[in-house]
Parts: C-alpha cells; structure tokens; sequence
C-alpha cells in the first residue's frame, strides 16, 4: 500500500514520515518536497522523494504515476498564517488530483489527512482574541478541505485532525506539560504521526473532524499495538 505524504521536513511531519515508513502495512512512501530531505532519511528503502517546485502547481504526469496510493498526509502549514500554504496549496493539490480521480473509476474513495489545529475556527466573522489571522486563515482552509470532500464524496475521504499542543521528546518537561494539560489539550508527537499514518490507510469509524482526545487515545493503542 501506498502513501503520500507533504511537510515531511517539519517536525510534526518528519513523524508523520517516520511513522509511514515504519508501518508494516505501508509498502511504498512518496514524500513531495522542495529540498531534499537527510541522506540517512531520503535512503530508506520504502521512501522516494519527488521534487515540487511550486505547491500550486502539480504535474499531471506526477499524480498520475501516484494515483495508485491510497492516501496523502498533507502536514505543510503555518503558525502565523500564511494564504500560499494554508489555503492556497491545499486546495489546489485536492482539484490537481480530482482530475486525475475523475479517470479512475473503479479506485476506491482517495483518502486526504489534513494538519488541523484545536485553536482554528472555521467561522470568519468570529472575533478572536489572540491570532485571529492565522486561526481564521487555517480554519478557512480545514473548512475549505471539508467542503471539498462533501462535494466529491465518491472520489475522497478527508479527515481534518485537530491536535492541541504538541510535544516531542526534545521538549525539555515534555511528559510532565503533558500529564497537566490533559488529552484535550495535549498530544505527543508519535502519537499524531502514527494517527495520521493510520488515517491515510484505514480510519474506519472515524469522523472527518477528530479532535485532540481522540488522537491521543487512538495514537497509544496504534503505538502499543506495533
């Protein structure tokens, strides 16, 4: 089984990364980059990177020979907000590769894992009190995402996840920030990798808006179960 998989040089991404290639259900990885990744990453057998100068405009011939995979991990974003990666990018993978689904007919449903945030918001009149540009900006483009799906249920199936804090092992008290902040607001990093991971292959059951607390209690089963 194939996956893809975008923003594999950040960090919630690398995880991501990690995860897919660790998976014994995953066979072949495809990671769409700008730069190379690290040589000790970039030779691993199940992985091959592919160059994408401009995540506006996608190759036919790139989707194409990639059709075959059940899925993408899309994990490039900002926290700041930025309209070219939020939004921009997003939307014009999804309508890239729905030309190339509209030949494939008999594939099943192409599976989209979208990196979310708990601290979006969908609804652009809200006021917010504090990244009120990058909150909106990014819940614009989950909310676009969504909408996308609905109109083209035959052809995709999108899952926005939606992580609070995120901690890695390298965070100085990472365990502890964790334990006080709880499973609503807080997730580690495996965990959301090898959720994502699980999302672009199987995710039967779950909803297209997960939440932090359910990442955590899925990611630790997945994590125990390896």
């Amino acid at each position: 089984m194939k996956v893809l998989i975008t923003g594999a040089s950040g960090s919630i991404g690398g995880e991501c990364l990690t995860q897919c290639l660790s998976h014994p259900d995953i066979s072949a990885v495809v990671a769409f980059v700008r730069r190379d990744l690290p040589a000790d990453v970039a030779s691993h057998p199940k992985l091959e990177c592919v160059l994408i100068k401009d995540f506006s405009q996608w190759p036919e011939d790139v989707l194409r020979a990639h059709a075959d995979a059940a899925g993408i991990v899309w994990a490039i974003g900002s926290y700041k907000g930025s309209r070219t990666a939020d939004l921009e990018y997003p939307l014009a993978f999804l309508e890239s590769m729905q030309r190339v689904l509209e030949t494939k007919p008999a594939r099943p449903p192409f599976r989209y894992v979208h990196l979310g945030g708990k601290f979006t918001r969908h609804d652009q009149e809200e006021k917010l009190w504090f990244l009120e540009y990058a909150r909106k900006l990014r819940g614009l483009g989950e909310a676009k995402a969504l909408e996308f799906g609905n109109n083209h249920e035959d052809r995709w199936k999108i899952f926005v996840v939606k992580p609070g804090g995120v901690t890695t092992p390298e965070m100085m008290g990472s365990r502890t920030v964790g334990s006080i902040l709880g499973e609503n607001w807080c997730v580690r990093n495996e965990e959301l990798g090898v959720f994502m991971a699980y999302l672009a292959i199987d995710g039967e059951g779950e909803s297209s808006v997960i939440e932090n607390a359910r990442i955590v209690t899925k990611g630790r089963e997945l994590l125990k179960s390896r």
